[in-house]
Formats: C-alpha cells, structure tokens, sequence
C-alpha cells in the first residue's frame, strides 16, 4: 500500500542523475594571459540550455521526489492507524520519525539545488545584461 512510489522514486533518482551529469559538463577555470604578460585566472559561463536542461531535470525530480514522499507518508500513517484500529486498543504503532525526515531531506536537498540552479542562470542573464 506504498501508492506506487517506487516508480516515482527509480525516476527521481534518474533525472537528478541526469542533472548532476549535466552540472559537471560546466566549465571550470582557466588561465589566460593578458598583454602585459601576467596570467589571469577566468571562469567561462555555462551554457544557457545546458543550465536551463539542468534545471528542468532537477525541477521534475523533485516533484516526483514530492510525490514519493507524500504517498509514503500517507501510507505509513494510514497503515499504522489501521493496525490500531484492528487490535481494539491492544496494539500501539506509530510512524517512523526518522524514515519521514529521511524522505523530507532528500527533498530538501533538491528544492535546494533547484533553487540554485534558478539564481545561477537568473544572475548569469543579468550580467550578460550588465555586459551588453
């Protein structure tokens, strides 16, 4: 009685997969020499789609990830209720405190990484505004 969360759990992890993937093609530093001769370290932008695709990704595994954890919360508390109800006050469950803060904090996580993902291409879009 889990609500078919397995499915969504198995996508989840594939998108951010996919996201972390796509988050380690963005370009790291360089060095480049300047015409008085000195070196300076330079950092390129990450492509627009790639970011964008990245985002996108990570956006959609986190409403699986959302979707996931609600079912599972759900069903475990509904699970525990009927456990109760059946043994007519002679059996006492309750739901896993730790398994539902362990399901929240990976959601957390990627609303966090969804979030950064935003203010980066939002803040790159203003330079390249700035810049221009």
């Amino acid at each position: 009685m889990d609500g078919g969360g397995d499915g969504d759990q198995i996508i989840a992890i594939v998108f951010a997969f996919i996201t972390f993937v796509l988050l380690a093609t963005f370009p790291g530093w360089h060095t480049e020499s300047r015409q008085e001769g000195s070196d300076v370290e330079v950092k390129l932008f990450p492509s627009r789609p790639v970011s964008q695709a990245a985002l996108v990704f990570v956006f959609i595994a986190a409403i699986f990830v959302l979707v996931s954890v609600l079912w599972q919360h759900t069903a475990s508390v509904a699970a525990a209720q009927i456990a109760q109800d059946f043994g007519n006050g002679s059996v006492k469950s309750g739901v896993g405190a730790t398994a539902m803060i362990l399901g929240w904090f990976g959601f957390a996580l990627l609303v966090i990484v969804t979030i950064g993902l935003v203010v980066m291409i939002l803040s790159i879009r203003l330079l390249d505004d700035m810049a221009a």
